[in-house]
């Protein structure tokens, strides 16, 4: 009988954990640069890319209002998860995808989830948000992702 992994939480001093952060965020792709989106996304439009992965708190904070930013602001919605089983149900339908050999990540070099990164068609890169603070979660992405 084989057991699944789990998740390991390290708590680590605010201040250690902030550097840590933007050490993993800056190997991120970055606005400006420009990445030919996977076929499998089926970007044909300004698009926001959301990644996430199970047991991240910060990635169930951003599926509440994910969709509706998104939709207010023109864009088309991929939300791309890591995870190593199935799905589960989900609200997101066409538009979320399964990730789990990390063909569709690797690309934007994505090391911490939540990351979302807001592309053009052309595979430019506009905004690329890697942290999602506790407070006021909605109103810190709109204006990271220059949408507010």
């Amino acid at each position: 009988m084989t057991t699944a992994p789990r998740a390991i939480r390290i708590r680590l001093p605010r201040p250690i954990g902030a550097l840590l952060g933007r050490l993993i965020a800056a190997r991120t792709i970055q606005p400006g640069a420009v990445v030919p989106p996977p076929a499998a996304l089926n970007v044909t439009r300004r698009t926001l890319l959301s990644f996430k992965t199970e047991a991240c708190v910060a990635c169930d904070t951003l599926d509440v209002f994910l969709g509706q930013l998104a939709h207010t602001h023109g864009l088309d919605l991929r939300v791309i998860d890591a995870r190593r089983g199935d799905l589960p149900p989900h609200a997101y339908g066409d538009a979320l995808h399964l990730d789990t050999d990390g063909s569709l990540r690797r690309p934007y070099r994505v090391q911490v989830y939540p990351t979302l990164i807001l592309t053009g068609p052309d595979g430019r890169i506009e905004a690329v948000v890697t942290d999602v603070p506790e407070q006021d979660a909605q109103a810190s992405v709109t204006r990271r992702l220059g949408l507010g």
